[in-house]
Order: structure tokens, then sequence, then C-alpha cells
């Protein structure tokens, strides 16, 4: 799992950092655009009446209206073990949360992909278009993808 934590203070931090490191959540401070995280650790120097959060958040203050939120818990500091699994053993259950089983589609695609294209080369002896024909796709999009993968014609 992944944490992002914001609007911490440094003695948060340090309560806090130790606990998901040794539980095995990698901690983002800053989170680029491109990067997923799991849910959030929402610290005191952050107003919680003007915050809304897409994800699931642990809050380290009291907050009257986490009633209303399924997606909210109130954890101040110190944590304690037994108080913290229970939130994030309901965070990894949720349906949202990738599966440690999973498999990244895109890396299997391309894989599938690869494996395909030098079957067919093997089939075709190397001949880009019968392979091409075999795949059932132009021969422009074959040579595409060969570059892609970097699959030489010449090792067939």
């Amino acid at each position: 799992m992944k944490a992002c934590i914001i609007g911490v203070s440094q003695e948060e931090t340090q309560a806090v950092a130790p606990i998901l490191h040794f539980l095995g959540i990698e901690i983002v401070m800053d989170p680029q655009q491109d990067e997923l995280v799991d849910f959030f650790v929402v610290g005191s120097l952050v107003d919680v009446t003007k915050l809304s959060l897409p994800l699931p958040s642990i809050w380290l203050q009291e907050r009257e209206d986490m009633a209303s939120d399924e997606a909210i818990w109130c954890c101040p500091i110190p944590w304690r073990q037994e108080q913290i699994l229970p939130i994030l053993n309901r965070l990894a259950e949720s349906p949202n949360m990738p599966r440690t089983q999973a498999v990244n589609l895109n890396v299997y695609i391309r894989h599938l992909e690869s494996v395909l294209i030098r079957h067919a080369l093997t089939s075709s002896n190397g001949v880009v278009s019968k392979a091409a024909s075999l795949l059932q796709i132009q021969r422009t999009t074959l040579i595409e993808k060969m570059r892609r993968y970097r699959i030489d014609k010449s090792e067939f």
C-alpha cells in the first residue's frame, strides 16, 4: 500500500512514519501527478472543514462530522498498533484496492504481443509481410511493433 501524508507537523511525521514503514506502507510526501496512492494521512496543519479527499483518509485530529463518512477515520497520535491495524485492514479489504495477485494488464499485453510477433516471424522464416498476414495486421504496423519490442527479423 502507498500513503500520502499531507499537512503533518514534524512531530506528527516522527510519530506516524515509523509505524507506516514498519507495516510495509510506502510513504509519499509530495505525490506527482501520475503517482497513485491508496489513502491519505492528514495532519493538524490542514483545516479539516475545507478539505475533501477522493480517497480514504486517516485524520490525526478529531473531526465532528466523521460519522457521516465511512472513508474517514480519526486516529490521533500516538498511534498504537491495535488502533491502526483494523483501519488498515479495512482499507486493504476495500473493493477499490488492487489485490497483491493483480496483473498489470499493460505489461501482460506487451509480453503477449511480443511472443505472438516472435512466433509469427518464426513461422514465416523472418519474412515480415508473411508474419503480418499471419497476425492480420498491416506490415507497417508490425514493423513499428518490432521496433518497439526491439525484435530483429534477422533472428528468425
